[in-house]
């Protein structure tokens, strides 16, 4: 049986179907998450769809996430969207009690904690991977679907500027665009930041260091972030930064979320630096990486292994 088929299978057969994505999550995992959802409430309008996840008020404008009791997962299907690592899924750790698991995720498959893992590194976006699925079991992808599906899709390509956004891609977010989405309301959406944002960026820039191989790094301390009161995901938009300087060829944005808990977000142009986050029990792309450190010792040990890499 072929993968659509063995996963179209499994939906049919669960009237309960919990959706969940990973912590922190970006446009692609909420995309991915509540296009999924719409897609499936529209084909089987007789089950029960959820999409748990904590709340962030930087995405309201994708949708509102909603309240699963932990004891409702144990007779359900799970299907975990964009979420590499079973350590990595937001919510209910309750999710291992389901009866199915499916896996649909695009970054390396490290981690299979599915039954059933569609994983293909090869797509841009989950979005990507969610818009095919539906396309090749032929469940109609509505404005709305299609609305949340392309905002995952230009959410993980940067408006398609990263090397993973193919012909397939364009091909993708042209299908979804032909619905009649506002395809230039949501590069807005993701484009826009706070002004607490805007200070932020502004500190990075005049505050970063750059090393004779091109890696450049700002470690945020707690004490540092409370000032530019962000709110949760914010500092997501200012990944990226760094990474427009010509001098640069890999970066981290180091900030600490709780005392001596620091958030790693390692980025590159080139030179595929994934093995340094699941070297320190992290993972993701090979351009675009992340892991959680618990001190300062442990940062710096990063710090100075992401410096090395040249090839």
């Amino acid at each position: 049986m072929h993968m659509f088929d063995k996963i179209l299978h499994e939906i049919q057969k669960y009237n309960d179907i919990i959706i969940i994505r990973h912590q922190n999550p970006d446009p692609d995992a909420i995309g991915s998450q509540l296009g999924l959802a719409n897609i499936l409430r529209n084909a089987f309008p007789q089950k029960n769809i959820l999409t748990p996840g904590t709340e962030l008020e930087v995405f309201d404008w994708l949708g509102k996430m909603q309240q699963v009791p932990s004891n409702k997962y144990k007779d359900s299907l799970v299907i975990a969207v964009d979420t590499a690592n079973e350590i990595r899924v937001d919510d209910d750790p309750h999710f291992k009690d389901a009866e199915l698991i499916i896996k649909i995720d695009h970054h390396p498959n490290d981690d299979p904690f599915g039954n059933i893992n569609w994983v293909d590194d090869s797509f841009s976006s989950c979005a990507e991977m969610i818009y095919t699925l539906a396309d090749e079991l032929g469940l109609p992808v509505e404005k709305e679907s299609a609305r949340l599906l392309y905002s995952g899709v230009i959410g993980d390509t940067n408006r398609f500027l990263y090397a993973d956004a193919t012909y397939r891609t364009l091909n993708i977010a042209a299908q979804l665009a032909k619905t009649g989405i506002d395809i230039s309301e949501i590069s807005h959406q993701e484009d826009q930041m706070t002004m607490e944002i805007a200070r932020l960026e502004a500190y990075i820039l005049e505050n970063f260091t750059i090393t004779d191989s091109g890696f450049a790094y700002i470690i945020l301390e707690k004490d540092l972030l409370e000032i530019f009161h962000l709110n949760p995901g914010e500092l997501d938009y200012a990944v990226p930064l760094i990474g427009k300087i010509d001098e640069v060829n890999t970066w981290a944005i180091i900030s600490e979320k709780e005392t001596n808990k620091f958030r790693c977000n390692l980025r590159s142009k080139e030179i595929p630096i994934n093995s340094i986050a699941v070297k320190f029990g992290g993972g993701g792309h090979p351009l675009a990486s992340g892991v959680y450190v618990h001190s300062m010792d442990n940062v710096q040990k990063l710090l100075d292994e992401m410096d090395k890499i040249t090839h």
